[in-house]
């Protein structure tokens, strides 16, 4: 339980509860864990802990008015846990709502500003906004906070791309494909960018370095002829 509850029953019986819809969750029987979780709430009604897990099995459920309310809960009873209001952004960017997203994770990154993922799921919305220079910093921020998870290159490597940036867009698709040397979708994703750039010679080797991952290299023999008929 959080370390600000303040038991108002019978804690004991409701921690089972929770427990029970944690394996539930886990299992992905979801409505099983729903209702473990909602026997929770009853017993204990100020754990924020009990909201956030059925806010996300709501979530999972692609329930997402529900899981709205359950992480506004959450939130409500403990305004600092960073996790909170990063999940809560989740399921506003989902319905939509990019304006509150964006206040969701700007909540959470003010909380916990060393978190990749939080300058990722912001950037996201930035991007989603029309906000595409904001969004770079935030990407970069994610870079520059975890440099080894390619999740974040890769998304800073599209923007740039969108941007018109192509240079910078293979930089990033370079790095990526030093820590993931054998993913063919890094050369098709470079094969895109340089035939942006009507570099369709190193379009092809990209392809060519992509052919000896692929499961099956036909997928791409026509990509290669038609980039062969552009040169």
């Amino acid at each position: 339980m959080s370390e600000l509850f303040k038991p108002s029953g019978d804690s004991e019986k409701a921690d089972d509860y929770n427990e029970r819809g944690i394996s539930y969750f886990n299992l992905k029987k979801y409505p099983e864990a729903i209702k473990e979780f909602t026997k929770a709430i009853k017993l204990i009604q100020n754990e924020p802990d009990f909201y956030f897990n059925r806010g996300l099995t709501y979530y999972s459920m692609k329930m997402l008015e529900q899981a709205i309310k359950d992480y506004s809960k959450s939130v409500e009873l403990y305004p600092d846990h960073a996790d909170y209001y990063n999940a809560l952004g989740a399921a506003q960017e989902d319905i939509g709502d990019l304006e509150s997203a964006y206040n969701s994770f700007s909540k959470a990154i003010k909380l916990e500003g060393d978190i990749p993922d939080y300058f990722y799921n912001r950037g996201n919305v930035l991007w989603k906004m029309g906000k595409k220079e904001e969004a770079l910093n935030d990407f970069s921020r994610a870079v520059d906070l975890n440099a080894t998870d390619q999740i974040f290159l890769y998304r800073r490597h599209e923007l740039l791309s969108n941007m018109g940036r192509y240079q910078e867009a293979i930089t990033d698709l370079e790095r990526s494909v030093q820590l993931s040397p054998s993913n063919y979708q890094l050369y098709l994703a470079e094969a895109d960018v340089y035939e942006k750039m009507k570099n369709y010679s190193k379009a092809l080797s990209a392809l060519e370095q992509a052919e000896k991952y692929i499961p099956d290299p036909a997928l791409i023999s026509e990509r290669k002829e038609d980039i062969r008929s552009k040169m």
